[in-house]
């Protein structure tokens, strides 16, 4: 994928996560007043659902068209001595070196940050096959590490919680391990980092991570093995603290009023919930059918027969492929020129077939018909007149000091032809 269009790729995902982010971030507290805090939960999977979808690689769908009606934009039908030829866009490989370091900036500052809380919990002591125990009375309960999950208690959990509220904040814990709800929280800061610029970026992520605790909160009542007073106890008794850059703590991302009041509101009904998960299902394969769409890249093939066998041209030309050096070569033909060993913007080898035919009017109709991989990839055509030099250019051009143009990556290709 070239860098320009890369870039229009970003440019089209920052504006799905705009939209998606931003409409989510408006109306997630009616719908959890009328859906549940579980289902608006899931309804943040639409986010980077739409992020994804904008990077959907593009590909060709060939079609088989007669000379007669095949279409012959002005872009592909040229006086002149070129057929094609790309300016490097420098500005926007510019814009997409510093989008891309800004990325990795933010993720390279993500990992120290979580190093560092990590180092900041001293050592863990372990007081069950899942539960560790740090030396910060500030820090937990929490689930953190990707491969390896542990919950980890604050220093004075024994005298802070009692035996039931201690069991309240396990089963917190450990439904967001069920969940791989540490694994969705990468999700989000890898989107954070993505978008590093945007000024959405980092008051949706506090949203999705609040919503992540409020549906937590409804799993774990829904359950009814834990009395609602019990519960509200227990995220009493827990402190903010620090928050833990990648990972699920139990008191660092909603408000406390918040949630308490969250307690009292029913769990999403189960035909919510089935709701919810057809409408996200239906969301991505519609998505992916109008990215599939989107996407195509439609290549006209000329089936038109080659030139009459008796139109006879001389033809002299330069080729160079990828940038090397140019090959000079003069030939009777009378038919298709057919040319080998050349390559695509892509890197593909490639073939093809130059097919000249005299008009009435002394010009000549030069069809070049090229095929990559065996498959048909492009048909461009050239109107010139005998003994003008006309350049045909595949892939990417650059533009050199003296003025000059050159193919650096594809293939360039100068003909003169002299009709005999």
């Amino acid at each position: 994928m070239s860098g320009g269009l890369l870039l229009a790729r970003l440019g089209l995902a920052t504006l799905a996560f705009t939209v998606l982010a931003g409409l989510l971030m408006a109306a997630r507290r009616p719908l959890r007043a009328r859906l549940g805090a579980e289902a608006v939960y899931a309804l943040w999977l639409l986010v980077p659902l739409g992020v994804a979808l904008c990077g959907w690689p593009a590909h060709r769908e060939v079609v088989r068209m007669k000379a007669a009606a095949m279409p012959a934009p002005a872009a592909d039908l040229l006086p002149g001595p070129a057929a094609a030829a790309d300016a490097a866009p420098h500005a926007a490989a510019i814009v997409l070196c510093v989008w891309l370091l800004g990325a990795a900036a933010g993720a390279l500052l993500l990992g120290l940050r979580q190093r560092a809380f990590m180092r900041s919990l001293g050592v863990l002591r372990r007081v069950q096959d899942d539960c560790w125990v740090s030396a910060r009375s500030d820090a937990g309960p929490m689930l953190v590490g990707l491969l390896r999950p542990r919950i980890v208690l604050p220093a004075d959990y024994a005298a802070r919680y009692s035996s039931q509220e201690l069991a309240a904040v396990l089963a917190h814990e450990r439904l967001h391990r069920r969940r791989g709800d540490l694994w969705w929280n990468a999700l989000g800061a890898a989107l954070r980092c993505l978008f590093w610029f945007h000024p959405l970026a980092a008051a949706a992520q506090r949203r999705y991570l609040a919503d992540q605790e409020l549906a937590c909160d409804s799993a774990v009542l829904r359950s009814r093995v834990h009395a609602p007073q019990t519960y509200a106890n227990a995220l009493l008794k827990t402190q903010a603290g620090a928050g833990v850059p990648l990972g699920c703590a139990m008191q660092s991302a909603s408000p406390l009023r918040e949630r308490i009041l969250n307690l009292g509101r029913g769990a999403s009904p189960r035909r919510v919930r089935m709701l919810t998960t057809l409408l996200l299902a239906a969301a991505a394969v519609a998505g992916g059918r109008l990215a599939w769409a989107a996407t195509a890249e439609v290549v006209a093939f000329d089936e038109a027969a080659p030139a009459p066998a008796s139109a006879a041209f001389r033809i002299v030309t330069e080729l160079s492929v990828d940038g090397g050096a140019v090959q000079h070569r003069e030939r009777l033909v009378r038919g298709p020129l057919h040319l080998t060993d050349l390559r695509d913007g892509e890197g593909r080898p490639c073939d093809a077939d130059v097919v000249p035919r005299p008009l009435a009017d002394g010009s000549i109709d030069v069809r070049v018909q090229l095929t990559c991989d065996g498959q048909p990839a492009a048909s461009p055509r050239l109107l010139i007149r005998p003994g003008t030099p006309a350049t045909v250019a595949i892939g990417r051009s650059e533009v050199q000091a003296d003025g000059s143009v050159a193919t650096t990556r594809g293939f360039r290709l100068t003909m003169t032809l002299y009709p005999l």
